[in-house]
């Protein structure tokens, strides 16, 4: 991946993490658990979608530590799907799964705000993947990723 790493793309990708439980909360409040689990035909409802973001969450958090904490470690891959169905994220509330990802983002964000430029290039590489990932890499990653499911998940709720 290794995309070029700016002072000005870091602040960008980390107000998009910031906003992301904001952004979860606007969109569902007020909304009861059945309307948050239904969905139209072969989509996944908000509360599916809701896991599979708390689980994307975790697995790059881990690799971002990872990465600043070991010199140019080899991590194994984890798929979020898989890591859904092991812990049950799918049969969890949507408040428990949101409430879960805002504790990990704080944490999160507190180790990435006070990094210097050269600390956003620390990087792994994954098992079976010949690319390398930057700390950067990886937080670019979670937020796009984040905001177009903020972005599924309103379209959801405004659709009915």
């Amino acid at each position: 991946m290794s995309k070029k790493i700016t002072e000005s793309e870091i602040r960008i990708h980390l107000q998009t993490l910031s906003e992301t439980p904001r952004r979860l909360h606007a969109c569902t409040d007020g909304l009861d658990d059945k309307r948050l689990r239904s969905a139209p035909p072969d989509e996944w409802s908000p509360v599916e979608i809701m896991g599979h973001l708390r689980a994307c969450a975790e697995i790059w958090s881990f690799s971002i530590c990872a990465m600043l904490t070991l010199d140019s470690p080899e991590l194994g891959h984890v798929h979020p799907r898989d890591w859904v169905k092991k812990l049950g994220y799918a049969s969890l509330g949507f408040a428990e799964n949101l409430e879960a990802l805002e504790v990990g983002r704080k944490n999160l964000l507190r180790l990435l705000q006070p990094l210097t430029l050269d600390a956003w290039g620390r990087s792994a590489r994954f098992v079976g993947m010949q690319n390398v990932h930057t700390i950067f890499d990886e937080t670019y990653r979670m937020a796009t990723h984040e905001a177009g499911h903020c972005e599924q998940i309103e379209q959801l709720l405004t659709a009915r």
